[in-house]
């Protein structure tokens, strides 16, 4: 299923994929004691099921990243892999774009929940945050949660950035794959978030 069919992501760093713990803020994400936290929306989208490549194709412009953690995707050529902790980051040059992957245990009540957790600590760990919303929705056939917020970015120099965060559940763990970016390059973000969900194996 295309991501796109997915809408219209919990922080990694503000920008992406949830935390272990519902309620705990990123390393590098910025916090905020205060300020109002929006009403979680959610709607279901029904989509096919379809079957995964055992090894997906790289579209032109990408490559296929075969991660040592036991998952492969499609990322644009160029970027360079990071990593803070569980999570997995592929960042474009400078830094505009970054794609992030992270497993981790299913939480209660699965992606939804766990989804509407984060969004909850929204305002707390990423100063700014605004424009949330949590879709249900599914992938591959699996029950899934859709998350993308705008908040304040890492510097005042570089200014505000969204997210787009897909979790699943998936052979008993959980899983996010995120694209952040500066919001005015929010919808070539989008193309690589719908490129690395729908290329996202385990290996």
């Amino acid at each position: 299923m295309s991501a796109a069919a997915l809408l219209l992501g919990q922080n990694g760093d503000g920008d992406g994929g949830r935390t272990s713990s519902p309620s705990s803020a990123s390393p590098d994400t910025p916090t905020d004691s205060g300020g109002p936290r929006p009403t979680a929306t959610s709607t279901v989208t029904k989509t096919p099921d379809t079957a995964r490549p055992s090894t997906p194709d790289a579209p032109k412009g990408y490559r296929l990243a075969k991660d040592q953690r036991g998952f492969a995707l499609a990322v644009p050529k160029g970027y360079d892999r990071e990593t803070d902790g569980p999570r997995t980051f592929y960042v474009s040059p400078g830094g505009a774009f970054r794609i992030g992957i992270k497993e981790s245990a299913a939480e209660p009540g699965g992606p939804l929940a766990a989804q509407r957790r984060s969004h909850a600590e929204g305002p707390r760990n990423n100063p700014g945050y605004r424009d949330a919303e949590v879709t249900e929705t599914t992938r591959n056939g699996r029950p899934a949660a859709l998350w993308q917020f705008t908040w304040d970015g890492f510097s005042t120099d570089e200014g505000a950035r969204h997210t787009f965060d897909l979790c699943w559940q998936e052979g008993g763990r959980m899983y996010d794959v995120w694209v952040s970016s500066p919001v005015g390059l929010t919808r070539e973000a989008r193309r690589y978030f719908d490129t690395a969900v729908d290329t996202f194996v385990r290996r």
